[in-house]
């Protein structure tokens, strides 16, 4: 049903991305892995037609559309729109940035489900909560009713999801749909995903950074590197030979084992201390925390584990003063920081790009933060440097905007600038989730590096628990906003 033969995207002499020879089979399932930048995602948007102008293409993509074939490339605009969503629909990388933040999700669904089929209002709405319902989300008037920050990332993912399958294409194009998810739901997704696509004869193309997710669901699998494809065929070939592609290998063995030495000579310094939060909606309340403490040591690392829903993200907040806690304190080396602002603590958001000033160059964003924090000017451009080095991000990118990056790219370019503060704190929101592998390592080494040098202390929500383990001296389980759970790794 779809062939992409010689396809190239440059941005004017600069190859980006290089397919050729990928077929997508009717009911079929496909993995596409590879590194940040490797031009992945550019692909999808190639299928989709919704590359940047600033972009060239060049190639073929064939498509057998109720029995014709057609070039997406040479399809007009109105042909394209004819065919996005009803015949193929995509889940994007970040939800927070690609929903309408002055809309609310119901609305959303009902936009795109009114595209094609027009339905009475109350048919339209149980529509819509249904395919909120299919894609594991357990209230879904709430969520129907609710503004995109007013949930959580993974509950946004999920929102994203049911739009994209809402019409029952026959194409699914998924960016790393299950990056915001804990592992449980994450897997629910992709039945859900998978399963729907099978009772329609339906073909899934899945971008991912989970190698074991793509191991369990793809059928086929093709690698890419440096905007190229290196490798591909049947998933259980490529990833189980024994004679694997060397870059499979490496990607395989940056999966992170091991456990961090426990800290037993030093007293804690850092204390929260009952904290609460209820939200009020439509004179509903949600109680979003109730009565959550821990306490760290400096240099030590707790992992903030649940899922999607259950107060981390809230949290995370209230540490860094960008929501009041109803109950509570936090305190730091024996002061009060709730009624502080700033508070001191740093924090690398979950959804990069909608936390990035998309007006300033990748520079001037990590520049800013020294300049607020006193750096004099002949230190700063020497340290912006650094910072790019430490991150793994090439200094070429200093003065491209944050839209000119991928998903990963960007996320690196949030951890340099929340180190550009030196933080003795650190709320890291899923920060190495939108990583491939070796980036995620590379990540998780520097940020226990730096953690041994200065001795900050890492907040650390993930859904990734090899991750936490590895980064991690500590785990505190939430559910529901309370503490289900605490104890050393």
């Amino acid at each position: 049903m779809l062939h992409i033969e010689n396809l190239e995207i440059r941005a004017e002499t600069r190859l980006l991305s290089s397919v050729d020879g990928f077929r997508v089979d009717e009911g079929k399932t496909y993995g596409i892995i590879g590194e940040s930048g490797s031009g992945k995602s550019l692909f999808l948007l190639a299928l989709m037609g919704l590359l940047p102008k600033n972009l060239s293409v060049t190639g073929t993509i064939t498509a057998t559309v109720l029995g014709e074939q057609k070039d997406l490339l040479k399809a007009s605009a109105s042909e394209k729109r004819q065919l996005r969503g009803k015949w193929m629909g995509m889940v994007f990388q970040e939800p927070m940035s690609a929903l309408n933040p002055q809309r609310t999700c119901g609305w959303q669904l009902l936009e795109a489900l009114s595209v094609y089929e027009k339905l009475a209002k109350d048919a339209a709405k149980m529509r819509c909560t249904d395919a909120l319902r299919s894609v594991g989300i357990e209230d879904p008037e709430r969520i129907f009713s609710a503004y995109p920050h007013q949930i959580s990332g993974g509950q946004r993912q999920r929102v994203m999801i049911a739009m994209a399958t809402i019409h029952k294409p026959k194409l699914v194009l998924a960016d790393e749909p299950t990056t915001a998810l804990d592992p449980i739901t994450a897997r629910q997704v992709m039945d859900t995903l998978t399963r729907v696509c099978a009772s329609l004869g339906s073909s899934l193309v899945l971008v991912s950074h989970d190698l074991s997710l793509v191991a369990a669901y793809c059928e086929n699998l093709t690698v890419m590197r440096n905007g190229s494809v290196i490798t591909s065929g049947n998933t259980n070939q490529i990833l189980n030979s024994t004679t694997k592609h060397p870059y499979v290998q490496e990607l395989l063995d940056a999966i992170p084992s091991g456990k961090r030495t426990a800290l037993t000579d030093k007293d804690s310094v850092f204390e929260v201390k009952d904290l609460s939060k209820v939200f009020v909606k439509d004179k509903q309340k949600f109680q979003a925390l109730k009565q959550v403490s821990f306490r760290l040591k400096k240099g030590e690392g707790l992992a903030v584990i649940g899922f999607s829903g259950s107060g981390k993200t809230t949290l995370a907040k209230i540490l860094t003063g960008l929501e009041p806690s109803d109950e509570g304190q936090v305190v730091f080396n024996g002061e009060s920081i709730l009624q502080k602002r700033p508070t001191g603590i740093q924090m690398v958001f979950q959804d990069p790009f909608s936390s990035l000033n998309t007006e300033l160059t990748n520079r001037e964003t990590v520049l800013e933060v020294l300049k607020l924090n006193g750096k004099a000017i002949e230190e700063v451009e020497n340290k912006v440097q650094q910072l790019f080095n430490q991150v793994g991000l090439d200094t070429m990118l200093l003065d491209k905007y944050p839209h000119q990056l991928s998903g990963g790219q960007r996320q690196r370019l949030c951890i340099a600038r929340a180190l550009a503060g030196s933080p003795q704190v650190l709320v890291l929101d899923e920060a190495v989730a939108a990583l491939d592998p070796l980036v995620q390592k590379q990540i998780l080494d520097l940020l226990i590096n730096i953690q041994e040098k200065t001795g900050v202390i890492y907040i650390f929500i993930t859904h990734n628990h090899e991750a936490a383990e590895y980064l991690c001296h500590q785990f505190v389980k939430l559910d529901s906003g309370s503490v289900m759970e605490f104890g050393k790794y």
